[in-house]
């Protein structure tokens, strides 16, 4: 047992020695990250926020290797298609058709390959699948909600659903939570996960969401998808692009 452990603690110091040389050339990419543009741990408008915020600051961990290189061969193979939420055999969900679409990159502007993108929203009426939602709405029989992919060799993913509908939330009176869609991000080391939430262009509810406004207000933009119908192929679909920076 503690020979194998020397074993692995070995490679990985050659690993990494190797990784310092290779960076000359490029080859492993060391970037800082930039967390300016995330919303605050607690957000005082974001009333559930106060219970489940860190009381303390993060602890920044030092990461001395590119995990994205070294590890992204463990599930290169591993494939992961159920990018369809709207078809249950020949019958279709209520609601307008739409086309989610975009490019996963790091922070220099490298395509990602491989990386595992879930999706989850309501339904039209703003109605999760769950049985802890409370909203009197319908329940959709031929919408799933929810959906998961892997993205391409040039960092592409797409998903095929439809426009969520607004709800209702206890958060303050009259609060309704703006269309939008769950994001969760794995990236290639399975340590590093991103969840962020998708809105779409143009509604109204956002100026009201705590949860939006809890984004700095120059990094907003961010988060809202862009219309973008001049590639789409499928009739009849509305098409929105949303790019991911990990």
């Amino acid at each position: 047992m503690h020979k194998f452990k020397f074993i692995i603690y070995y490679n990985y110091k050659i690993i990494y020695m190797l990784s310092l040389k290779l960076s000359n050339y490029k080859i492993f990419t060391f970037m800082a990250q930039n967390y300016t543009s995330n919303p605050s741990h607690y957000f005082k408008a974001y009333k559930s926020n106060t219970d489940r915020a860190p009381k303390k600051k993060l602890i920044k961990i030092k990461n001395d290797i590119n995990k994205r290189q070294l590890l992204s061969k463990l599930y290169k193979n591993f494939t992961i298609n159920n990018n369809l939420l709207c078809f249950n055999k020949n019958k279709k969900p209520v609601g307008q058709k739409i086309v989610i679409k975009g490019n996963v990159t790091d922070t220099s502007g490298v395509p990602l390959k491989n990386i595992i993108i879930e999706i989850w929203q309501a339904n039209a009426s703003g109605k999760y699948r769950d049985k802890n939602d409370k909203h009197d709405a319908t329940i959709d029989p031929n919408f799933y909600g929810y959906g998961v992919t892997k993205t391409n060799n040039i960092g592409n993913y797409k998903f095929i659903s439809i426009l969520p509908g607004a709800y209702p939330w206890n958060n303050h009176k009259n609060a309704w939570r703006p269309r939008h869609i769950h994001f969760s991000i794995l990236d290639l080391n399975f340590f590093s996960r991103l969840c962020t939430q998708m809105y779409f262009p143009g509604d109204f509810l956002l100026n009201d969401d705590p949860i939006y406004n809890s984004i700095p207000k120059e990094h907003r933009n961010k988060v809202i998808a862009k219309y973008d119908n001049k590639k789409n192929k499928i009739s009849n679909y509305l098409t929105f692009n949303f790019d991911i920076i990990l």
